[in-house]
């Protein structure tokens, strides 16, 4: 068994959460890396880490079943909600080691660490983020974004996500479209580069 499932923090559902840096520290031979994303989401923008084994979260009751109850297990998604979804759900199922990746490909990704990714586009710049992000509010009067300088931080750009997310305009009219365009704008920002270069 690995150091990371003993250094994890753990969740009073059962399971435990693993930091992505901790992840990428290395990892045991043992341990089953199972990502409970839909398979076009391995194969978009945000990659996925080398070596995972796809296991849609619909899916991953009737996959699990076929693994012994004390295989370390390692869960992983978007953001890390569905992966503790599925998390929960292996730990009513009898499994004993069981951690999800904190934050998902989401933090993965903002740290700039190793991801299998098909697309061969160059990322985006944050000033690019901010543009899109302007682009996609059209009509919709919001001062925060307005305000955000042509190349802003990471950190400015992820706090007027939240706080749209927390407050949208009220000029919004499409709830699931303005939800569908924050997540987007959100997965740029998280595989972002300064100047668009790849990593």
């Amino acid at each position: 068994m690995s150091h990371l499932y003993d250094s994890a923090h753990p969740r009073p559902e059962g399971y435990r959460d693993v930091d992505v840096q901790q992840l990428a520290a290395g990892r045991s031979p043992g341990l089953h890396l199972v990502d409970v994303r839909e398979p076009a989401e391995l194969d978009g923008l945000l990659g996925h880490i080398e070596g995972v084994h796809p296991a849609p979260l619909a899916t991953v009751r009737e996959a699990a079943a076929l693994w012994p109850r004390d295989t370390e297990v390692l869960l992983i998604c978007r953001s890390g909600a569905r992966s503790a979804r599925a998390a929960t759900q292996l730990v009513q199922m009898g499994f004993t080691r069981v951690m999800n990746l904190g934050g998902g490909m989401l933090a993965w990704n903002t740290r700039a660490l190793p991801v299998v990714r098909l697309t061969t586009e160059p990322l985006p710049s944050l000033g690019q983020v901010r543009d899109m992000l302007r682009a996609r509010l059209t009509g919709m009067r919001v001062p925060a974004v307005e305000s955000l300088s042509p190349e802003p931080s990471r950190e400015d750009l992820s706090a007027v996500l939240d706080a749209l997310q927390a407050e949208p305009p009220k000029e919004r009219k499409d709830a699931a479209a303005f939800e569908k365009t924050l997540r987007e704008v959100r997965d740029l920002l998280a595989v972002a580069r300064t100047g668009g270069s790849r990593p």
